[in-house]
């Protein structure tokens, strides 16, 4: 075989293109006398979602607030429950003192120890117990749909980073095909040339070509592993570590099924939305708010016992359980209580509430307004989706067709390699443009999801 030497300018092209390949696979090569690395872990997209689900830090923090939420509401309720004390006091007297249990003056020491057992109850305290208890109630019902809503958004993200990492992958496929197809033509233009039937140029032509592809190559593997980086960087795995992400196969014809109509969006997105909902119990929860704050304009009414018994050692009965059993007693005390000026503390307290009711019902209609834009985008987004996929598969029907027909009349010298290397262009981008389209479709069904609000853990990476 005859060989050619390149112009100079080509080069350090094709050099450097060469070194961009072998610079991964020199990085990664393992040293004969090391230790042979460890199996990287293999992670399912089920996978993802349950590690993302237990480390998400966020959602960590929001299943905290549950708790303090779920002791609040155990803290309200037992308002409505009398409490129970039990006391007991010990005391020594000089000089001359008035003993309540003799009823006399004493001279003497003397030493002295008393029992009780007492509890009250709030019968009536404005309807402030009530109001504390329905608050604590709302907010734990809030809590439960931001949490809800931190779960959606850490399957929306896993989501996102797995939909990414193969979409990656298969731009790399393409890479790889593209690069195996460049050095299948250089091999056809080297036949061409020895027989001269192709002039020398076409296949310093057809070499850059491949260089190119090699590059585009490199490209695609960097786009793949920094993919790969930010899905364990959501998962919170371990940066030192190897793992494999299985992917499902790209089905042949992606169709997640017909787009609701926007309405129907809106409705369900208003009445399924756990950020919606959340904001609506909390809007009733400043409601209770203020009705705790006017509580305080009503009067209060208590209910206490006590029952006790005392020792003293002035008493001429020396024996502890005999005065114990003696002076044993008890009573019951109804107590009422209205505030007739405070100061109009309670008035502030009634604005203050009644700017906090505002400002959640404002907080409560810009979230409507915002979540019904999102889902008219996600509508917008998808619908553009789909049409930009029957594109792209019609795009590469035709440079498909186009490059066969170009390479026939290649090889039958009736084109040129510059025409041919045009086709492939066209072809290697129409595939690339059918697996981002088919990627941006399955992505935004997800996306719609989300933002309707009907997103769980169970979701389906596939159609």
């Amino acid at each position: 075989m005859v060989r050619y030497l390149l112009p100079d300018w080509k080069r350090p092209v094709i050099a450097l293109a060469a070194g961009l390949v072998l610079v991964p696979v020199v990085l990664t090569a393992t040293p004969a006398a090391a230790t042979p690395a460890a199996e990287p872990e293999r992670i399912t997209f089920r996978d993802a979602v349950q590690i993302a689900l237990e480390k998400n830090l966020v959602l960590r923090r929001s299943e905290n607030s549950l708790i303090l939420d779920r002791n609040a509401v155990s803290d309200a309720r037992w308002q409505f429950v009398p409490d129970l004390r039990f006391g007991v006091s010990a005391g020594q007297n000089w000089g001359r003192t008035f003993s309540e249990s003799e009823g006399r003056i004493l001279s003497q020491s003397n030493q002295s120890v008393s029992t009780s057992l007492s509890s009250s109850l709030v019968l009536f305290n404005g309807f402030a117990r009530q109001a504390t208890l329905r608050a604590a109630l709302l907010d734990l019902q809030a809590g439960n749909q931001d949490t809800e809503r931190a779960r959606q958004t850490v399957v929306f993200q896993v989501i996102s980073g797995y939909l990414s990492v193969i979409e990656a992958d298969a731009q790399r496929e393409v890479a790889e095909e593209s690069l195996a197809s460049e050095r299948d033509q250089e091999s056809l233009v080297q036949s061409m040339v020895d027989a001269g039937k192709s002039p020398i140029s076409d296949l310093y032509q057809q070499q850059a070509n491949v260089a190119r592809a090699e590059l585009n190559l490199v490209g695609a593997r960097r786009t793949l592993e920094l993919d790969r980086i930010d899905l364990v960087q959501t998962l919170q795995l371990d940066p030192a570590g190897e793992y494999v992400f299985d992917a499902p196969p790209l089905p042949d014809s992606v169709n997640p099924g017909p787009v609701p109509a926007l309405g129907d969006l809106l409705s369900e997105a208003f009445a399924s939305r756990p950020d919606l909902n959340a904001l609506e119990a909390q809007l009733q929860s400043s409601e209770q708010a203020e009705r705790l704050a006017k509580s305080d304009y009503w009067p209060s009414l208590t209910l206490s016992g006590r029952y006790g018994s005392s020792y003293s050692s002035s008493s001429s009965n020396r024996d502890l359980v005999q005065q114990l059993d003696d002076r044993r007693g008890g009573s019951v005390s109804l107590s009422l209580s209205y505030p007739l000026f405070d100061r109009f503390s309670t008035k502030r307290s009634v604005a203050r509430a009644k700017v906090g009711t505002d400002n959640a019902r404002i907080a409560l209609a810009d979230q409507r307004q915002t979540v019904a834009f999102e889902v008219r985008r996600a509508v917008l987004d998808e619908q553009s989706a789909r049409e930009s996929l029957k594109a792209a598969q019609a795009q590469l029907r035709a440079a498909s067709r186009a490059l066969e027909a170009t390479e026939q009349r290649y090889e039958a010298g009736a084109s040129t390699l510059h025409e041919v290397t045009l086709s492939r262009a066209d072809l290697v981008q129409a595939r690339s443009a059918r697996v981002s389209a088919a990627y941006t479709l399955l992505w935004q069904s997800h996306v719609r999801d989300y933002y309707v609000g009907t997103l769980n853990p169970g979701a389906k990476l596939m159609p």
